[in-house]
């Protein structure tokens, strides 16, 4: 016994808002695409830095106490 497949009617699911369709630069309707994202600059690298050392000096803390409980309780 052989089925036909059911057809389908084709129809729109989802539509950008109005407002997008005033846009001219951005990726179309939905916004930016991968293609459109910002060029990288050095906008984070300060605060990776800063990150990062206080990391550093946190771990270095933390290795100094666990130093000097060491030698003073054992």
């Amino acid at each position: 016994m052989k089925f036909e497949p059911e057809k389908r009617v084709a129809h729109q699911v989802a539509k950008p808002p109005p407002e997008a369709m005033q846009r001219v630069d951005g990726g179309g309707a939905w916004g930016p695409t991968q293609f459109d994202l910002p060029e990288r600059g050095d906008k984070n690298s300060q605060a990776i830095i800063i990150v990062v050392l206080i990391g550093v000096v946190i771990l270095l803390i933390l290795a100094a106490l666990w130093t000097l409980a060491y030698f003073k309780f054992f």
